[in-house]
Parts: structure tokens; sequence; C-alpha cells
């Protein structure tokens, strides 16, 4: 995320919500950055995980789009309403001509949440390098009128089985790790946790710091050079 989008993103929630809301917020992105700025990271073998049924009794609906112009444009103002509309915009542009595919959730007709996926690849520069059978899950968002709907949980595993079909090898996501709400709900899914980790830029370059890996997973991600 550049620096100018996370003050773009302020200035927006200052707008919406007024000075002393901003103010909470600034204090708990700083509290959040100095206890842990880290990454649980996840993966799911697609290969050996069956059709997944989610929530039967649910009334999400899921909706593929791969372009800007694909976008009704009622669902293209609630997505920009949800976030800063200029850096949506410019997301979506560049998301868009990499070859991302967008899903929509709808809970009874209406947009209740999103996500992004991206083949062999990731947008910024990741923990490890995916593989070519690969698939990035990012930036999920669920609007809050429809928190606590299991919205993400449904759009998380109507995508695992278009990746069954479409026969892929390994879905991977991550999540920061004081995010808990989506903690609990990606464990509602066939992903499994295997590391945690932090990113620093020094000199240009990414360093990586692993605070936990499990074994296992380990050889998924040497695998994937």
């Amino acid at each position: 995320m550049y620096l100018h989008d996370s003050f773009a993103r302020l200035v927006e929630f200052r707008r919406r919500h007024g000075f002393w809301a901003t103010i909470r917020r600034v204090f708990t992105s700083v509290d959040r950055f100095l206890r842990s700025n880290r990454t649980v990271l996840f993966y799911c073998d697609i290969s050996a995980v069956p059709l997944y049924e989610g929530n039967s009794t649910s009334v999400v609906t899921i909706e593929q789009k791969r372009s800007r112009s694909d976008l009704s444009v009622q669902d293209l103002i609630r997505l920009e309403d949800a976030w800063n509309p200029r850096i949506m915009q410019r997301l979506m542009e560049e998301r868009f001509q990499r070859g991302a595919a967008l899903w929509l959730a709808k809970f009874e007709g209406e947009l209740a949440g999103y996500g992004w996926t991206l083949d062999a690849g990731t947008m910024v520069p990741h923990y490890f390098p995916l593989g070519c059978n690969d698939v990035h899950l990012f930036d999920f968002h669920v609007l809050v009128e429809y928190r606590g709907k299991r919205v993400n949980p449904s759009l998380v595993g109507h995508i695992l089985n278009k990746l069954v079909e479409e026969r892929k090898s390994r879905a991977f996501i991550e999540v920061e790790e004081w995010n808990y709400a989506q903690l609990s709900s990606l464990r509602r899914t066939p992903f499994l946790s295997f590391g945690v980790a932090s990113k620093r830029r020094v000199l240009g370059r990414n360093l990586i710091i692993w605070s936990v890996m499990s074994p296992t997973p380990t050889v998924l991600v040497e695998d994937s050079k």
C-alpha cells in the first residue's frame, strides 16, 4: 500500500466519520503496528480438497468479474463507496490489467463483500514465489452491515470450488495477525495456516522474517520456485 494511499484513506474516513472517530482510528492503527505487524499465512492443497459445501442455508450468491465493464453501475458505486473511490478505481484498473479476477458476494441480491484472485503470482512482492498453477487470494472485505452472516466463508468456499474444477494446484491467502474476525472466518474453510511472518523494506529489498513455520508447508513453498 502506498503512503499517499494511506493518507487518502484517512482523509476519506474523516469525511465520513468525523474528527474524533478518525483520531481513535489512528490510535488503533498505531497500537496494531506497535504490537505486531505480523501476517498469518494460509494454504490449501486444491488437489486434495473435495468440493466445499460451505453454509448450505446461506442466501449468498457469488459473481466473478474480469473487467470494470462487467460491473453494474450499482455494484461499482458500492465498491467505490466501501473504500476511497479514487484508490479503488486505480486498484481495479491495475488488477484487471494483470488478469486478476474480482469475486462479488451478494446477500439477497445486494453486494455484501468481495475478494480478488490472481493466478501464478501476486500484485505486490510476496513472502515466497508462487508456482505457475498456484492462485493467490487477496483483499477480501465484507461490508459492515453484512458481517456475522458467513459471507466470507461462503465466498472463499465458492472460489475454492472453482479452483478444484480448474485443476489448480494450490491456493494461498494471508491475514494480519490482529484481524481475529478474518482469522476465525478462514478457519471455517479448508485453508490451513502454515506460518507467521513479517516483511521489512531494507535498501530497496524485502526482508522476510519468519516467526513460525510448520514443517509440511515448507516443502510446498520450496516446490513453488
